[in-house]
């Protein structure tokens, strides 16, 4: 009789991880070590218990924190055959959701799970964000340790966030500066600024004198946001107004905090910048970085773009709230998981030092001992290194300037799921990266 074949695929994933146990030519940090032992075990544990929902589960979580992410769906989904109920697949499959940006299914399957469930309770947290039900995620926020936000998320529950009050189709915002981070003019409160475009913010960040000098609305409450490779503490505000080119915009929401030490990173001897335009914006619009051009251009939903021949098209994912994460890899190595954050200064990849060490790059003896920007930014050095090669998709890059302990450790598996590096603007120099929010692909042209 022949043998099922989830049998087969399981029997095949334990050659394949006691294979890998053995091949020594690369050496991850010990804690992608420990995740490789624990598949180990757990798919020993299921052999000959293919209908056992709690091994199966074993496997799945396994997988994941190693970021196979579509192994892992394969898993939780036969979990879900056997038994429909099971906590820690419903839990599992809304993750999965979440990162697929489908945030009703994440909340369906979530829902239930928050109280005896941390991480379902931040993704359930998360998932109520994304589809803007404030006064739902208000509700939970003590369970998803973000009690801070609790005033701020029930103002927009009252009148919500990002209202386009004017401008047409598409608007193109010229870059005033491109390196170390794409810097562009905009008004905020009637006043002409410098604010950083970056993909690794959530809602705008302003510096605490833009604040006080423009009297930007404060809110009740701290909230704690990830922002280059680190958590920072934000006090809450409102924006009333921003303008980009035409496009005016009211009532964004904002995180405060002083920038001034990273402006002088990011704008030496410049004006200070005022602040970070971060993805919640740039979510309300179809957006393109183009970094040959330099320039930012912002359509409105719906509006036609047609990108030229030949461009690549790069699958992403939404962790979290929103971390827009892509996966590759460094030096065809081991596939990665990678947060894109643009206003990192400097920077083509940022990592950990073990995962560098993992493939030989170390930081020269000159940057071990000159002042980095991570002692402007996390108060703690980085070091600067210089990558070989970097793949994502189908795009490369060689010899990309990179910060080591650019990503805190402490992220590597913030969401139980293994990211590695974060992959900052550096990467897409000299190329227009376009965001397509329906098919979740980043479109990138030479």
């Amino acid at each position: 009789m022949p043998r099922p074949r989830f049998v087969l695929a399981l029997a095949a994933l334990a050659a394949f991880v006691v294979s890998a146990a053995h091949a020594d030519w690369l050496q991850p940090d010990p804690s992608y070590r420990e995740a490789q032992a624990d598949l180990r075990y757990a798919v020993r544990d299921t052999a000959g218990h293919p209908g056992d929902a709690g091994s199966l589960d074993s496997v799945g979580v396994a997988l994941l924190r190693l970021a196979r992410v579509d192994e892992a769906a394969r898993v939780f989904e036969r979990v879900a055959a056997i038994d429909p109920n099971d906590p820690t697949s419903r839990a599992m499959r809304g993750k999965l959701a979440l990162f697929a940006d489908r945030p009703a299914l994440a909340e369906s399957l979530l829902t239930g799970l928050e109280a005896n469930d941390p991480r379902a309770a931040a993704d359930l947290f998360a998932a109520r964000l994304r589809q803007e039900h404030w006064q739902a995620a208000a509700e939970i926020a003590p369970l998803a340790n973000a009690e801070g936000r609790r005033a701020l998320l029930e103002l927009l529950a009252e009148r919500g966030p990002y209202a386009v009050t004017a401008g047409p189709d598409r608007v193109v915002v010229p870059f005033a500066k491109f390196y170390p981070v794409a810097l562009v003019r905009v008004k905020l409160n009637g006043e002409l600024v410098l604010m950083a475009v970056d993909t690794g913010a959530s809602d705008l960040i302003v510096d605490d004198q833009a604040f006080r000098r423009l009297k930007v609305t404060p809110v009740p409450g701290q909230s704690v946001v990830f922002w280059t490779g680190s958590r920072a503490v934000t006090k809450n505000a409102i924006v009333q107004r921003l303008e980009l080119g035409a496009f005016k915009l009211e009532r964004c929401p904002a995180g405060v905090m002083s920038l001034g030490k990273w402006s002088l990173e990011v704008n030496p001897q410049g004006e200070r910048v005022a602040g970070v335009i971060g993805l919640n914006l740039l979510r309300k619009f179809s957006p393109t970085l183009d970094y040959k051009a330099m320039k930012l251009e912002l359509r409105r939903p719906g509006t036609p773009f047609t990108p030229r021949d030949g461009a690549a098209r790069v699958p992403f994912q939404l962790w979290g709230e929103n971390e827009l994460t892509v996966f590759g890899s460094i030096a065809s190595g081991r596939r990665l998981a990678m947060v894109v954050q643009t206003g990192v200064p400097g920077c083509g990849i940022g990592a950990p030092q073990e995962v560098f060490d993992e493939f030989g790059i170390k930081p020269g003896a000159m940057a071990r001992i000159t002042r980095s920007a991570g002692q402007v930014l996390q108060g703690r050095a980085w070091a600067s290194v210089v990558v070989p090669a970097v793949s994502v998709g189908a795009i490369a890059r060689d010899k990309l300037q990179g910060w080591s302990g650019a990503l805190d450790s402490g992220e590597v598996l913030r969401h139980g799921v293994r990211r590695d590096a974060l992959l900052s603007h550096d990467f897409f120099r000299d190329r227009r990266v376009t965001f397509d929010w329906e098919k979740h692909e980043l479109i990138i042209e030479d």
